[in-house]
């Protein structure tokens, strides 16, 4: 359970604070324990349900309506809330070039993050799809890496805007090499070229 502990002069200080400590909200968090220490009280402020179990529930709500079966399993980190999904017909949750899934991680962290100061993204992760894109997209990296020091640039296949991000971030690990997003939409792609180009 996520906690803290705050010396302040009233509850109500004690919760604020606590608030900005947690990146919570006061309505998400209680006293669970007080210790008077002469003018100032030492509080225990623990929060009644986690971010990542708001996020988990919001989601296996969702999930329930598009396919049924699937168990999540989340993951709250300081930055970001990862959600594990396994189960059948995940490929629903993903769609063409993981367009669902980016859709579906936008919706969830909208509904998820109008309570909170603190914006947390969402990232889902269904039967290890990311990591399994990750290494796709290197190896497509690196052979179009190959392809255009001989050839001059290169085109990438249309992809969403997280798989873009990575591409961008792997081509930037290429010494001698950029990369820029050209068109727009659903046809959005990129473009790797020698830094001799520019």
């Amino acid at each position: 359970m996520l906690y803290c502990d705050i010396i302040a002069k009233s509850e109500s200080d004690a919760l604020d604070r606590a608030s900005e400590k947690l990146r919570l909200g006061t309505e998400f968090l209680q006293v669970v324990e007080s210790e008077e220490s002469g003018t100032e009280t030492r509080y225990r402020i623990e929060a009644t349900k986690s971010r990542g179990q708001e996020a988990h529930d919001v989601l296996k709500k969702i999930l329930g309506g598009i396919c049924s079966g699937c168990d999540l399993f989340f993951v709250d980190s300081y930055d970001r809330i990862l959600i594990n999904v396994t189960g059948p017909h995940l490929g629903l949750i993903i769609g063409k070039n993981g367009l669902t899934l980016e859709a579906l991680e936008t919706v969830i962290s909208v509904i998820h993050n109008r309570d909170y100061s603190h914006y947390k993204p969402i990232v889902i992760n269904p039967g290890g799809y990311r990591e399994n894109k990750q290494k796709y997209l290197k190896s497509l990296v690196r052979s179009a890496v190959d392809a255009a020091a001989s050839n001059g640039s290169v085109s990438l296949p249309p992809m969403c805007r997280a798989d873009r991000k990575l591409v961008h971030e792997y081509v930037s690990e290429q010494k001698g090499f950029s990369s820029k997003s050209v068109g727009e939409g659903p046809e959005r792609k990129i473009l790797i070229f020698p830094d001799d180009e520019t």
